[in-house]
This record gives C-alpha cells, sequence and structure tokens, in this order.
C-alpha cells in the first residue's frame, strides 16, 4: 500500500509540473494593470518583436498541455496591455484541419477552461470579433472575461481557421481618431520625418504580408485585430501567400469587420516593370527596373508626385500600406538579394534631404526601419493605400 501512495503523489506532482503557464496569466485579472516592462519582467517566456516594445510574442508556452503555436501580447504606447492573443491553432501556420479533429479540440479545451476558471459553463455567442468567429465567453468575478475564439467557414467547405484564447483590455481612449495620429510624427535633425512607435508583428515563413502589415496598423490606431482574423477575412492562403490586390479589395468592402478605411492613393508609375500572372506579380524582365532607374531622373513629375502623395499620408500621422515587387532594387544600403515577387510593406516615413522614403517590413525585430530612394521606391510600386481607422 506505501508503494502505491507514493506513486500516486508522485503522478499528481508530475501533472502540475505540465500544466500550462498560460491559464494562470489569463485567470488573473491582475495582469490588466501591469506595464509592458512589468509584464515581460513577470512573464519571461514573452519577448520583445520590436525596439519600439508594442508586442511581445512567446513561442514557449503552453495551454494545459499543449504548446501553443505563438501567445503574443500587445500593449498601447503607453505601455498598457490592450490584448493578449494564444493561438492554440492556426491554418497559416498549422496548415489544414479535418472537421471532426477540429471540433474534438475546442470542445475539450472549453471543457479544460471551463473546469480551471471555475464557472458553471462557458456562454456561446456566435459572432465576435472582426471574423466574427464563433465564441465562448468564459466570465470570472468581477466582470474578469476571456474567450475562446473558434474561427471557421462552413461554405464552401469546412475549413478550420484558428483557434485562439483571448483577453481584450481596451478603451475608447486607445483609439486614434482625426488628428490625434499626428502626435507619433516624430522629426529628426537628419531630415527623417516619420511615424514612431508602430508595433511589430512578424508575419512568418507563410504569405502573410497584407494581414501582416494591416494588424500592425490597426494595433498602432487602437483597433481590436489581429493578423489571423484578417487573414481569414481578406481569405489569405497558407501555401501560396497572399494575392495583394485580391486581399486589398476584399478588406475594402469589410469595413465594418476591420474598422479601418482602405482607400487607393492615386499615382502614375510610367513603368511596365512587373507582369501578373493569375493573380501574382512577377518582374517583367530581370532588368526592367534597373533599366526604369536609369531612364528617369530624380526630379521627374511622376517621381515628385509620388513623393508628395507619401508626404500628404504621413504628415496627417497615417501609416501607408505599400504593395510593390521586392527584390528588384537595392534598398536600405544594400544590394539586391531576393527574387523578384510580389509584397506589401508598410510606409512609415520620408526625407526631403536625401530624397528618401521609410518603410518597415513585417518580418519581425530588425525590420522596424528601412530605407529606399523614391525614384526606386516609385518604380517598384504597384499600389499605395491610405488607411484610416
Amino acid at each position: 500500500m506505501k508503494r502505491i501512495f507514493v506513486l500516486f503523489v508522485c503522478f499528481l506532482f508530475s501533472y502540475s509540473v505540465n500544466a500550462g503557464d498560460l491559464e494562470e496569466l489569463y485567470k488573473s485579472p491582475d495582469v490588466k494593470q501591469l506595464s509592458a516592462e512589468k509584464f515581460v519582467s513577470k512573464y519571461s517566456n514573452f519577448k520583445w518583436q520590436g525596439a519600439n516594445k508594442r508586442v511581445a510574442i512567446s513561442k514557449n508556452s503552453f495551454l494545459f498541455e499543449r504548446k501553443v503555436r505563438e501567445a503574443i501580447a500587445y500593449f498601447n504606447a503607453d505601455g498598457k496591455l490592450t490584448r493578449l492573443d494564444s493561438w492554440v491553432y492556426n491554418r497559416g501556420d498549422d496548415g489544414d484541419m479535418v472537421q471532426v479533429k477540429f471540433e474534438a479540440e475546442y470542445e475539450k479545451l472549453i471543457a479544460e477552461l471551463t473546469e480551471y476558471f471555475g464557472i458553471r459553463k462557458a456562454q456561446r455567442k456566435p459572432v465576435d470579433g472582426a471574423a466574427r468567429a464563433e465564441a465562448y465567453s468564459f466570465m470570472m468575478a468581477n466582470r474578469h472575461e476571456v474567450k475562446l475564439l473558434v474561427g471557421f467557414d462552413k461554405k464552401p467547405r469546412y475549413r478550420a481557421d484558428f483557434l485562439n484564447l483571448v483577453l481584450r483590455n481596451y478603451s475608447d481612449k486607445d483609439r486614434l481618431r482625426g488628428s490625434a495620429a499626428t502626435k507619433f510624427i516624430k522629426k529628426e535633425k537628419s531630415g527623417d520625418v516619420l511615424i514612431d512607435r508602430i508595433p511589430m508583428i512578424d508575419q512568418g515563413p507563410k504569405g502573410y504580408c497584407v494581414p501582416a502589415t494591416l494588424a500592425r496598423i490597426g494595433q498602432h490606431f487602437g483597433v481590436d485585430i489581429s493578423m489571423h482574423e484578417i487573414a481569414m477575412i481578406s481569405d489569405s492562403s497558407s501555401g501560396g501567400g497572399t494575392y495583394v490586390h485580391l486581399a486589398m479589395d476584399s478588406l475594402k468592402k469589410n469595413y465594418g469587420r476591420i474598422k479601418m478605411r482602405i482607400k487607393d492613393i492615386k499615382f502614375k508609375n510610367p513603368f511596365n516593370i512587373y507582369v501578373r500572372r493569375g493573380n501574382t506579380l512577377y518582374p517583367n524582365s530581370p532588368n526592367a527596373a534597373k533599366n526604369a532607374a536609369m531612364q528617369i531622373e530624380d526630379d521627374d513629375r511622376d517621381v515628385k508626385n509620388f513623393f508628395k502623395a507619401v508626404k500628404k499620408q504621413i504628415d496627417k500621422g497615417y501609416i501607408v500600406a505599400w504593395s510593390m515587387v521586392v527584390g528588384l532594387l537595392p534598398e536600405n544600403g544594400a544590394p539586391v538579394r531576393q527574387g523578384g515577387g510580389g509584397h506589401m510593406r508598410m510606409i512609415i516615413g520620408y526625407n526631403e534631404k536625401t530624397q528618401e522614403i521609410l518603410f518597415s517590413d513585417s518580418w519581425g525585430k530588425g525590420h522596424e526601419f528601412k530605407r529606399i530612394p523614391v525614384k526606386s521606391a516609385m518604380i517598384v510600386s504597384s499600389g499605395l493605400y491610405e488607411i484610416v481607422p
């Protein structure tokens, strides 16, 4: 009998050690009061995504026994936690999941969360968030609420999109509206004029350049939105990437869901340096962009108008969503390293002295701030978009 008792105690101890770190984080209402620095200090699995310290991510966290793909903490510019996501599953990173397995997974998770949070029953909500996902609400003491978002489409066939445990902590004060956006404009002695404190969200190896760019802009303006929700709305492909123009056309029609208005910024690009095959952009020829750069002067009228359009947006505090063909011309002081391909990045500033565009890619830490000559930026451009919350 003594041997059996010892084994039983060891089993209990082993179970407690293997419990996840995330469920405790979500259960505590005090987490909403932690500053950004204290949050990262207390929950050391979370690492900053960029120098602006607006987004921290953990890829080593567990929710009960399951390792989550990523847990993401979003903060406003003052260091207040606005949203906490734990992506148990997302189609973009994990691939397709059959309906039976998907439903079994979230039903098990609902049962585990209900027991752990000590509530009688999770409340089902048929529509929640930007993606209008099904949600299960866990309401604890003092109106402390956590939700499990279950994203899927039934038509034309069943498609599982994501499982995300979310804690929201937004308020009206977190939204930037009108002239309030200008408070983030930063002017350097070098002549750089840029929008500062933009969150960094890493699209990862998947082709989520549009969802990641729009999510970064949304989080900057205090919009309750995530990359994976935008991917679901825009129907981005996990395998072949995002068809930029199709994704943007879809998102333009969904202001009510993403809470951001998207408008085309008109400009003229006189060079046909890319060709559209199906829904993807490719270089027209290996040297088309280089030849264009040699043909056009820096003070060309089209270059000036392009620069003027960009400056107008930045001077209002608006980040520009920029669709273009990457890898055709030198940028950021470095030679061309990639093959050409359609891409979306964000324009965050300009420099009139050096005639440069300042931009950022959604590729994680180290890609927050880059520069490219205005002439080169115009040549490789396929679209500019004004994003207004």
